[in-house]
């Protein structure tokens, strides 16, 4: 008897087991409208000349990502740092990767609005800090708490090796 529930117990688990690898479906989920927007930058505020740090600023860590619209909306963020900027901005141009926002956007972190125009994506169009040839992004903002000055964002796309990071 002892065996035979033994035995029961073994096969019970064996087949949860195999069942539980199933993937079912497709096992390739594809991806997001917007995927080529997508990934970390590091990017630095620029005044309006495009030189000068913006209140003597220094890079820092960007992301752009798909909205769950999965559509041409994606987020730009910095994460609550330094510039505070997370806004949905539209993809214009999925061909030569443009994007700009809605006049007054929300800015999410701050609760103000910002104008994101001009925003592209340049492939292999920068030098990483450590010198790996990498995408390139560029945008300008205006933001309500500053009207009438457009600070522009530059930077590169983040390779994650150690000598690339900030």
């Amino acid at each position: 008897m002892k065996i035979l529930k033994n035995s029961l117990i073994v096969s019970f688990i064996l087949a949860l087991t195999l069942v539980s690898c199933d993937e079912g479906g497709d096992p390739n989920p594809g991806g997001t409208n917007t995927q080529k927007f997508a990934g970390d930058w590091h990017v630095i505020a620029l005044e309006n000349d495009g030189v000068t740090p913006a209140f003597g600023g220094d890079y820092v860590l960007f992301s752009t990502y798909n909205a769950s619209s999965n559509d041409e909306n994606f987020w730009l963020d910095d994460h609550d740092n330094w510039m505070e900027i997370k806004t949905k901005v539209q993809a214009t141009d999925f061909t030569n990767l443009t994007f700009s926002g809605q006049p007054a956007s929300a800015e999410l972190y701050t609760g103000a609005t910002v104008t994101v125009t001009n925003g592209k994506i340049l492939k292999n169009a920068a030098h990483s800090f450590g010198g790996h040839i990498v995408d390139s992004l560029y945008f300008e903002a205006e933001f309500d708490w500053d009207p009438g000055v457009t600070y522009k964002f530059a930077g590169h796309r983040r390779t994650g090796f150690i000598e690339d990071e900030l």
